[in-house]
């Protein structure tokens, strides 16, 4: 049964890579995504998997079912880019297309390699000894929205047993790390328009108010947690210098390893806002464009996959990607790799440099970052809230890349990322077949899922009525 999954990989290998190649030369934005997820979406259709499209009020998003009855098992797709990172398959910085997107992420590789897991589960189906569903869900703009979170208040997590996902990294490791709660809002200001030397006493500027804004917000700065986080961009400020502007707007983060820490930072940051409006005699609106939960990590789940990735092994990288690893790594800043020895116990220290002294990782990790949190944001955690999920990555970058570069997107569009992408397959497809073999495993997994969250549910951070941020897209 698992060897006809890794067998269907092997098999299909080829197939993978050009659907992942596609996606990675089509390269588009959150929401955008609409040749990738078309793409997709054939795929699975040629296949032979009930799809449903257009889900959650986004065009992009979509999921797929093949088999009958339960369990159902669910496995997370993305496929977003990034912008401005348009780079060629190369170790030298060599832009494809000037100021377009690029895969930064590796999310061609994970949407696929998740598409990969789908069609080999479905192989062993339909030799009549498995029973239960496999899930494709076809999640867009990770990067920029929590459209996980939309697909959750639609229900279509409602009947899901057991969530599984992976991404690109540097390891091939279980991911134990939580991730931190966010919030993503815009604060628009609006002021009144005069000229700025004849008649400054008649304008009321809505930039002194974004300004006053980010003072307060930086003055705050020192009255948060330590491990929380405050970042903004001045999205409109005006349009000429001898012009009183009108109107202003700021995007903020605002990001904490727990969930009720954001809601309790956001609510101090609308005051400072609201202090910002008396002190310019302006008036304000919210625009909330995405709020996301903390990962928490159901441990049935990730002992299954934990051991998944030990039968099928890390990527097995030869003399050409090594090679290309090396040249890389030379666009690599030095201190790059600090960040990794946080997360390493002391009695495996020296393991851990020897590892990363390498350009690519070629073993399997033993699991590390046990109550530790990482310092990104991802909708994959609302999905932890939901029902029990686990997370790995497999080496699809080199050692020290990175997150969101160029160096990544060179990866994910050659053999380095494809190696990792086809071995996340083979480990989702032997854990999801785990899963649907043994009943007992699912039983226990939504057991311990339910006890975590008993005094913990799921409200989703998304208000009721809000609609996928479309007015925020580039015209």
């Amino acid at each position: 049964m698992f060897r006809q999954a890794i067998k269907w990989v092997r098999a299909n290998r080829e197939l993978l890579i050009d659907v992942s190649d596609q996606i990675w030369q089509f390269a588009e934005l959150g929401l955008e995504e609409f040749k990738s997820s078309n793409l997709l979406i054939k795929t699975l259709n040629e296949a032979g998997f009930s799809v449903s499209s257009n889900v959650a009020d986004m065009p992009t998003a979509f999921y797929a079912d093949y088999g009958k009855g339960k369990p159902i098992i669910g496995i997370l797709g993305e496929y977003d880019a990034l912008p401005g990172l348009s780079q060629k398959a190369k170790p030298f910085k060599e832009v494809l297309t000037e100021g377009a997107p690029g895969h930064g992420c590796g999310h061609n590789l994970l949407g696929v390699g998740s598409l990969g897991a789908a069609l080999a589960v479905k192989d062993v189906i339909d030799l009549g000894n498995m029973r239960g569903t496999i899930r494709y869900y076809g999640c867009p703009a990770e990067e920029t929205f929590n459209a996980k979170g939309y697909m959750i208040k639609e229900g279509l997590f409602d009947d899901l047993d057991i969530a599984m996902t992976w991404h690109p990294g540097n390891l091939n490791m279980l991911n134990l790390r939580s991730s931190l709660a966010m919030n993503s809002v815009v604060f628009k200001f609006h002021g009144r328009t005069a000229h700025a030397a004849a008649d400054p006493q008649n304008g009321r500027s809505a930039l002194d108010a974004v300004e006053l804004m980010n003072v307060g917000a930086n003055f705050m700065r020192e009255h948060m947690i330590s491990d929380a986080k405050l970042h903004y961009v001045i999205t409109h400020g005006g349009d000429v210098p001898n012009v009183v502007p009108a109107e202003a707007e700021v995007h903020y983060f605002v990001r904490a390893p727990e969930r009720h820490q954001v809601e309790e930072l956001y609510v101090r940051l609308i005051n400072i806002a609201k202090g910002a409006t008396l002190m310019t005699e302006t008036t304000m609106e919210i625009d909330f464009l995405s709020g996301m939960f903390n990962t928490m990590y159901t441990e049935v789940v990730d002992d299954v996959i934990s051991d998944s990735m030990k039968k099928v092994g890390a990527p097995r990288f030869n003399k050409g990607d090594i090679t290309f690893a090396k040249e890389l790594k030379k666009s690599i800043p030095k201190n790059s790799l600090e960040e990794y020895y946080k997360f390493i116990p002391p009695d495996m220290m020296e393991f851990g440099k020897a590892i990363l002294s390498q350009p690519l990782n070629k073993i399997i990790i033993p699991p590390i970052g046990k109550g530790k949190v990482d310092l990104g944001s991802t909708d994959v955690a609302d999905v932890s809230w939901k029902v029990p999920l686990g997370e790995f990555e497999t080496a699809c970058e080199i050692l020290g890349s990175p997150g969101h570069s160029w160096q990544n997107v060179a990866t994910s569009g050659m053999s380095i990322g494809h190696k990792g992408m086809l071995t996340a397959a083979k480990i989702l497809a032997v854990s999801a077949l785990e899963f649907m073999q043994n009943p007992n495993l699912v039983e226990n997994a939504i057991k311990e899922h339910n006890i975590a969250h008993k005094d913990k549910p799921y409200k989703s951070p998304l208000p009721d009525g809000l609609k996928p941020p479309f007015h925020r897209l580039k015209k």
